[in-house]
């Protein structure tokens, strides 16, 4: 991370805008929602700004630093619930939170993967779970247990849902991944050519609540 708070601004020497980086993450934040990854770039940022593009060194190291924080500004976007005795209701709200900040913002999504989120609104969250699990009764090794397998659920699910693509464009897949399994020959696979007409049925949300239920459920065991 750099030296230079988020909020701290800084002045472009060539056109006199007055920048900081809270402004360079919301714009770029708001072009990767409106155009996309793979279009996203420093100098189409720049142009964004009205700056020139080795001003914006002076506030990011790299893209790769401006990545990270445009992930912590976007899990800054999920809401914490209150503190109540029922750990299991809290841990799910949250995980449905998050799940639904990294679907509005795909892009924050395709990046995660590979990353450790480290931020202070990252590092936030974790230890609002942590916490509510070590409150719940729950020792330190299941505590963190708790951290990192709920994270690594959501934001893999979440990933898998934006790279397989959100819309009009994700049925179409959706649709067309059914045909094929549903063309699948019967003597070669009977068991997946036999749930192939409900395997995609219903809604996402309901499969990931269920998958959700089922950690939770295991670790209430553990109490």
């Amino acid at each position: 991370m750099s030296d230079n708070p988020i909020g701290a601004a800084w002045s472009d020497d060539e056109t006199g805008t007055r920048l900081d980086r809270a402004e360079i993450v919301r714009v770029s934040l708001e072009l990767l929602d409106t155009q996309g990854l793979d279009t996203f770039s420093m100098r189409r940022l720049a142009q964004a700004l009205n700056i020139k593009s080795p001003s914006l060194y002076w506030h990011v190291r790299s893209k790769e630093e401006l990545y990270d924080l445009i992930i912590d500004t976007v899990y800054g976007r999920c809401a914490l619930p209150a503190q109540t005795p029922d750990w299991e209701g809290r841990l799910t709200e949250l995980a449905l939170s998050l799940r639904k900040v990294l679907l509005d913002h795909p892009a924050a999504a395709r990046l995660l993967p590979g990353r450790v989120p480290a931020g202070p609104n990252a590092l936030r969250l974790a230890d609002h779970v942590v916490g509510t699990m070590r409150r719940a009764g729950f020792d330190d090794t299941y505590a963190s247990y708790g951290y990192l397998i709920l994270h690594f659920y959501v934001t893999g699910f979440a990933s898998q849902e934006v790279a397989f693509g959100k819309g009009s464009a994700g049925d179409v897949r959706l649709a067309d991944f059914g045909a094929f399994l549903s063309g699948l020959p019967e003597e070669r696979y009977p068991d997946l050519t036999a749930v192939a007409g409900v395997m995609l049925d219903g809604r996402l949300t309901d499969r990931f609540a269920f998958g959700l239920e089922g950690i939770l459920a295991r670790f209430a065991r553990e109490l």
